[in-house]
C-alpha cells in the first residue's frame, strides 16, 4: 500500500498486479525494475494502536463530551528535517546491509508523525541529509510524507520511475481519497 501512495503521488499509472510482495530478503516490494526496501516512521505510536483505543471509547461513550477531543492544530515539519529524519532512520539499515547490498536497493520510508506536515515544500539545503544518503550508497530513496511524495536520491543506476522525478516534491494524486486503495 505504501509503494501504491507513493506511485500515486509521483502521478506513475500502474497495475496492482505489477506491485509485487517479495519473499527475497532484503526487498520488500518489486515495481517493475525497483526493488523497494519499505520503512515505516511512526513516531512512537505502534500501528493502529490509536485507531483501537479510539474506537473503544467510542463504543463506550454515555454521553458526547465522552468523545470530545480539544483541537491541536498541525504542526509544520521542513523539508530539510524530513529529510535528515530519513536519513538518520536508514543509517541503521545501511549499517546491516553494506553498500554493495544498498546499491541494488531503492529506499522508500513512509512518514506518518502524528498531527505533523511537511512544510514549506522547498529546501533549505537538505544537501547534508542527501550526502549521509550518498555514503549509506542506497541506489535511490524517497519518501511519502502524505499526500506528498519525494524522490531525495537517484543514483544514475536507478530505474527510471524514479531517476525521472528526482529532487521533485510530487502531488498528482487529486485529494486522498483512494491514495492506498487497491
Amino acid at each position: 500500500m505504501i509503494v501504491r501512495a507513493f506511485l500515486r503521488c509521483a502521478g506513475e499509472a500502474f497495475e496492482d498486479g505489477e506491485i509485487i510482495a517479495s519473499n527475497e530478503e532484503p526487498i520488500d516490494v518489486r515495481f517493475r525494475a525497483a526493488d523497494f526496501q519499505i520503512m515505516e516512521v511512526v513516531g512512537n505510536k505502534r500501528r493502529g494502536l490509536e485507531w483501537r483505543q479510539r474506537q473503544d471509547r467510542y463504543r463506550d461513550a454515555q454521553r458526547v463530551a465522552d468523545v470530545l477531543e480539544p483541537y491541536t492544530p498541525s504542526q509544520p515539519v521542513s523539508f530539510d528535517d524530513a529529510a535528515q529524519l530519513v536519513a538518520h532512520r536508514l543509517s541503521a539499515k545501511a549499517a546491516r546491509y553494506g553498500a554493495a547490498t544498498c546499491a541494488s536497493l531503492d529506499a522508500l520510508i513512509y512518514i506518518d508523525l502524528h498531527n505533523r506536515h511537511l512544510w514549506p515544500l522547498e529546501s533549505t539545503g537538505h544537501g547534508h541529509a542527501i550526502a549521509v544518503l550518498q555514503t549509506q550508497g542506497w541506489r535511490s530513496v524517497s519518501m511519502l510524507f502524505v499526500p506528498y511524495g519525494v524522490v531525495l536520491l537517484a543514483a544514475p543506476t536507478a530505474p527510471a520511475v524514479i531517476s525521472a522525478r528526482a529532487g521533485r516534491v510530487l502531488n498528482e494524486w487529486p485529494g486522498l481519497a483512494g491514495l492506498f486503495d487497491p
